[in-house]
């Protein structure tokens, strides 16, 4: 089995403080890094004991900086291996995939920081109707509505990283948790 975070950047500056006013080069606003710490938690609460492997982050700056933060706050983030990719920045689920399925087996647990709407899309299209009689429809169907900046949503996986997103029923994906900053 593996395990998922999708964590969507934190709160960004309304506009970028730069000379190339590019929506890349936005940072996150003070009260979007506010938040990191609690979020950091819930990465470590779910993690439970074991070290997070892979960590995939968009090049922006906002996505950069909400890493950074979480790494910060929470040793198991800061051990894990960075990988930053320009293809990250607004991509679609497609991309997204794509990218999940070069994972190596080995990396039981990846975090994935990025941008909506791909990062929302992808965790619908990977949960679905997960199947789940454990009283997790009331928050899919909060899920269903909105990933919040700073939002986390954890999802276990069967197979392989190789299989992510395939076969019937879209896939062997158990929502685990969903977190709103709001909420922490």
């Amino acid at each position: 089995m593996h395990r998922l975070f999708i964590l969507r950047h934190a709160k960004a500056a309304t506009h970028p403080p730069t000379a190339s006013g590019r929506d890349h080069d936005r940072p996150l606003a003070a009260r979007g890094a506010a938040v990191l710490p609690r979020v950091a938690r819930s990465i470590a609460d779910q993690l439970e004991g074991h070290p997070l492997d892979l960590v995939l982050c968009s090049t922006s700056t906002r996505t950069r900086e909400t890493v950074d933060l979480v790494a910060q706050a929470e040793p198991a983030v800061a051990a894990a291996r960075l990988k930053l990719d320009d293809k990250l920045y607004l991509a679609d689920p497609a991309r997204l995939l794509k990218t999940l399925r070069k994972v190596h087996d080995d990396k039981a647990t990846v975090l994935l920081c990025g941008h909506n709407p791909g990062l929302h899309q992808l965790a619908l299209l990977l949960l679905g109707d997960d199947g789940s009689d454990n009283g997790s429809e009331h928050v899919l169907a909060r899920l269903r509505y909105d990933l919040p900046t700073a939002g986390l949503v954890v999802v276990d996986l069967d197979g392989s990283w190789t299989s992510v997103g395939t076969g019937p029923g879209i896939r062997g994906a158990k929502l685990r948790a969903f977190v709103v900053p709001s909420d922490t």
